[in-house]
């Protein structure tokens, strides 16, 4: 490892925090300054492992881990593997060449939520993931992906399937918001506001009563989707975003 590498990952190991500035020196300089904005903050992700560590959770997926940042800092962090999900290919690259340079033990897939298994994962870790589906162009990473709401509603629904069919006991800790539903069978055991955002650490639970309803992240609060259906029903007018909720939140097969 380089000095710095070497600095960063040593610190990490020990469980110490360790400044966004220092760590995104690690970064090209055209992501170094995207990191505030797309990437989990060093603190996030040292809390978040920490909480997934403390769940049991021995093997977790990052869905858009961007260059890894925060499976790098999770698994120097907990000393445990963990895996990112990432579409785009020159994130990718960049990102196995950061986690090489700390000896973490991070393996960064291309690909989509079709390209994993989600049954060999008993942890997730979401960050908004799907939000740049549906933002101004100016608001993303950059302009490599086709964007649409209906990828954003095909990728919301997808975890939702993940989630309905993970075993009892599974984790996830959500930042920002899953940006989708999370079935009434997962309850949040944990949550925290941190570097601006709201933290939740979700657990799967045994022998939950099955039900069509879930939750949805609005900002600070949890709201069953059947609440906010019937919100939708009774508005007058709908903007194209409420067109967009009403698709996400009235009743259809997961």
């Amino acid at each position: 490892m380089s000095g710095k590498a070497g600095r960063i990952s040593a610190a990490l190991r020990r469980g110490d925090f360790v400044k966004d500035r220092d760590f995104d020196r690690l970064l090209s300089a055209e992501l170094r300054g995207k990191s505030q904005s797309f990437f989990s903050s060093v603190v996030v992700a040292q809390t978040a492992a920490r909480w997934l560590k403390a769940s049991g959770r021995t093997r977790v997926l990052d869905v858009g881990a961007g260059v890894g940042k925060f499976c790098a800092v999770a698994a120097l962090t907990t000393g445990r593997p963990y895996v990112g999900l990432e579409q785009r290919g020159t994130l990718v690259a960049e990102g196995r060449k950061l986690v090489a340079a700390l000896a973490a033990e991070v393996q960064l897939v291309e690909g989509g939520l079709a390209d994993v298994e989600p049954s060999t994962f008993d942890g997730f870790y979401f960050y908004n993931p799907f939000a740049e589906h549906i933002a101004d162009k100016y608001e993303r990473i950059d302009d490599t992906l086709e964007c649409s709401a209906d990828d954003y509603l095909r990728d919301a629904r997808t975890v939702e399937r993940w989630l309905r069919a993970a075993p009892a006991g599974t984790a996830m800790v959500t930042y920002n918001g899953l940006g989708g539903r999370i079935p009434l069978s997962w309850r949040c055991e944990r949550e925290l506001r941190l570097a601006g955002n709201m933290l939740r650490l979700w657990v799967k639970q045994p022998d939950a009563e099955a039900s069509a309803d879930a939750y949805l992240e609005v900002e600070d609060r949890l709201l069953p989707a059947s609440v906010l259906a019937e919100l939708v029903r009774r508005s007058p007018r709908a903007s194209i975003e409420d067109g967009l909720v009403a698709r996400l939140v009235l009743p259809e097969d997961p």
